[in-house]
């Protein structure tokens, strides 16, 4: 499947890791599982990384776009609190993690697209630390 996810950092962090090409059902599948999961579980985390640096196609309506970002807002009534990174190297995904910043404002999570994952990670750390008082992260 093109997108992996997989929990970190003993649950309290998750990766994102978007491969190839990636459609709109799985997108969809994809996001909605994760977003939907288990509150307890979903309840512990404090960041999250997409990685979309691997991506070669995308094929996603902006439809879709937006019924995940409305996903996004119903989860965060479960938890308000994690830092969201996304990080692309490509002009066209770097963009979409822009433009979907701006469709989950209605979140409070802090979001913050980046074209590199070195920034992505630094930022993650730096503000989990600020924010929970947690160090030593290992994003794996």
């Amino acid at each position: 499947m093109p997108i992996e996810i997989k929990d970190c950092d003993g649950g309290i962090g998750v990766i994102l890791l978007f491969r190839g090409i990636v459609s709109d059902q799985e997108y969809l599948e994809s996001l909605k599982r994760h977003l939907t999961q288990d509150n307890e579980r979903f309840k512990k985390y404090r960041y999250s990384l997409t990685d979309l640096s691997a991506i070669t196609e995308v094929n996603i309506t902006n439809e879709t776009i937006e019924h995940v970002a409305s996903l996004c807002v119903e989860a965060s009534k479960i938890n308000p609190d994690p830092l969201v990174a996304f990080f692309a190297n490509n002009d066209t995904f770097y963009g979409l993690s822009r433009m979907f910043e701006t469709l989950v404002v209605d979140t409070n999570w802090e979001t913050m697209a980046f074209r590199s994952r070195n920034e992505a990670v630094g930022w993650i750390r730096e503000r989990v630390r600020e924010k929970f008082g947690i160090d030593n992260l290992t994003l794996k």
